[in-house]
């Protein structure tokens, strides 16, 4: 009998091969619309965090101001009032808290992120002015109807405008009746709105001019709430709170408790003074 053979080592039989096979268009569309439908999903998710944190960030600024406010009071014996009629009505109590806040000449404190560029304190020079009220030599002053609007604005006439006594923090530099305020003229400083949003927003009845100032007085001067439905506002014992608008401007009430609930936020004196 003859011997059985082995088998021939590394059978020249090859595998079978996988023919190679890209994606069909409707693969290809229906891959894009779950990339579509993920990015809808997230995108309002990252906006909302986005908006959470210029609200953490306006929050920080104003807090930032209000150690400023105190460090001014203390030093001076009074608020910082609104503007030097003066010179041009420049607005001097933002530069008079930068100042004590020793931050040169950024102005990036009083910013608000979620402002517009258009809404923010542009520092310039050439002014040719002596350095004076918190400004520095030769630096361009801040005037209502500049280039420059604000988004934070300071409550100068409390309430209402033309009360006497004055109601806010302080109007004109050196007037007998609308200037300077002393911080124990404040009866309840936990209550009184120093500092907030402003409203720079043309579409929502914004003040173009006065940017720099919040009140009651008059709907362009409501605080914006544009945090959340919600203004951040620094109070003069210096914590700060996101309010309602409901909560800043009485006029939104029709029973007149709440509406002497909310002005009184606005009046040193802490009584509403309605009309």
């Amino acid at each position: 009998m003859s011997p059985i053979s082995d088998p021939v080592p590394n059978s020249p039989c090859p595998a079978p091969r996988r023919s190679a096979r890209g994606f069909t268009l409707i693969e290809l569309l229906v891959v894009i619309a779950i990339i579509a439908i993920l990015a809808g999903m997230l995108l309002p998710a990252l906006a909302k965090a986005k908006a959470r944190g210029h609200g953490v960030k306006c929050l920080s600024n104003l807090r930032q101001m209000g150690l400023a406010l105190h460090t001014f009071a203390d030093d001076h014996g009074h608020y910082p009032v609104g503007i030097d009629p003066r010179l041009n009505s420049a607005w001097i109590w933002p530069s008079q808290l930068r100042e004590h806040i020793a931050m040169g000449r950024s102005a990036e404190l009083f910013k608000c992120p979620s402002a517009p560029a258009t809404a923010q304190w542009k520092v310039e020079f050439g002014s040719g002015l002596p350095a004076g009220d918190g400004y520095l030599a030769d630096e361009v002053r801040l005037v209502p109807g500049g280039r420059s609007f604000m988004s934070y604005g300071y409550n100068v006439w409390g309430a209402y405008a033309g009360l006497v006594p004055n109601q806010g923090l302080g109007v004109y530099k050196g007037d007998p009746e609308y200037g300077e305020t002393k911080p124990s003229a404040v009866v309840n400083p936990t209550e009184m709105i120093a500092l907030g949003d402003s409203n720079w927003d043309l579409k929502r009845r914004g003040d173009p001019d006065w940017s720099g100032f919040i009140g009651m007085y008059e709907e362009r001067q409501w605080p914006l709430d544009l945090h959340s439905r919600r203004a951040n506002i620094l109070f003069c014992d210096g914590h700060v709170s996101a309010e309602r608008r409901l909560d800043l401007a009485a006029q939104l009430h029709r029973d007149r408790g709440a509406k002497e609930r909310v002005a009184r936020r606005w009046n040193r004196d802490n009584t509403p003074h309605l009309p």
